[in-house]
Order: C-alpha cells, then structure tokens, then sequence
C-alpha cells in the first residue's frame, strides 16, 4: 500500500500487492520536474544567447513559467511527504541549437559568448543567435504538450494537495499551449 510516498510492504506470504518502481506516484512526478528543470535550463541559455532584446524577454518568460511551475510540484510533493528525483522522458527541448555559439565574421565555436572573438576580434554580438518568434512559440509547443502529457499521466497516481497542484498546473500547461498555438499561427502569417 502507497502512503505518502511510502511502500508498507506486507510479509511474504500475506498476499498483499506487489507494488513496481513504475507504479509509484514519484515515477510520473520525476518525468514531470525533469521536463520541468529541462525547461528552465533551455529557455535560460536561449535567453543568453539570443540577438533580438524581444527573443530574449520570452524565452526569460517561458523559464520563470518553467521554474515556477518546478517550485508548485516540489512544494506540494514534499507536503505529501514524497521525495522526487528528475528523471524520466527524452526531452523535448533542442538544446543542441544553443549548446554552442558561432562567429557569423569568422566562424570561431565558442561554448559562452566572448566579450569579443579571440580569433578575428568582431564584437560579442556576432555570437548572438537569431532565433524567429514562430521557433520560439515552436519550442513552446511541443515543450508544453510533452509537459502536459507528462501531468496527465501524473494525475491519476496523485491524491490529495498534490493531486490538486497537478490539476493546477495542467490547467497553466493549457493556458501556454493555447498561448503558443495562437502566437505560432500569427508568426506564420
């Protein structure tokens, strides 16, 4: 039986259940908070490597919407007395396009952004990345729909405050789906 994070394991013989790691409610919370985490780690290091100032307050946006939906989960997993660990799904984040930065004057590859090129000398900015808003409301997406996926799996598994929290959440993950769909739509036109 599954109480607050806990497995009260019956004797041997008792007959009772037989509980896999897969059915606990922390194995759906993990997929989540790596999604989560995932999230505020990628929009952060856009954020950092973005050229265009507009970019860059949405991709800070959609971090703190990342972060602060982490922090909702953590609190309300700890009140239920459930530890989680991220861990999980594949992440739906393309963080191989902002792992490394390039010169457009020399093409010097770079992990952070210089104060200027060591190689030809052009200013920080020729690192900086242009990033289109409909790829960004891309990225916002298919990050939300995976999240949102993950929650729904979660929700049925959760009871109580965290259940509750979940259910908040989705409700957040709807509401930025919906935002991303009409905003990529816009871009497109």
């Amino acid at each position: 039986m599954i109480r607050a994070g806990r497995i009260s394991t019956p004797s041997l013989y008792s007959g009772g259940p037989i509980v896999t790691a897969d059915e606990l409610p922390e194995a759906p919370l993990a997929a989540v908070l790596k999604l989560e985490r995932d999230g505020v780690a990628f929009f952060r290091r856009a954020n950092a490597v973005a050229a265009d100032p507009r970019v860059r307050e949405l991709f800070e946006r959609l971090a703190r919407s990342r972060e602060e939906s982490a922090r909702l989960l953590e609190v309300a997993a700890s009140k239920a007395g459930i530890h989680i660990t991220p861990k999980g799904r594949a992440t739906p984040y393309p963080f191989e396009a902002v792992a490394k930065v390039e010169c457009y004057a020399c093409g010097y590859v770079a992990d952070e952004i210089p104060a200027s090129c060591p190689q030809c000398g052009a200013a920080r900015y020729a690192f900086e990345k242009e990033f289109t808003k409909a790829a960004v409301w891309g990225t916002a997406l298919s990050s939300g729909s995976a999240v949102a996926q993950a929650v729904e799996d979660a929700i049925p598994r959760a009871d109580g405050d965290l259940r509750l929290a979940l259910e908040d959440l989705l409700q957040r993950e709807r509401a930025l789906l919906r935002e991303a769909e009409g905003e990529l739509a816009a871009a497109r036109l």
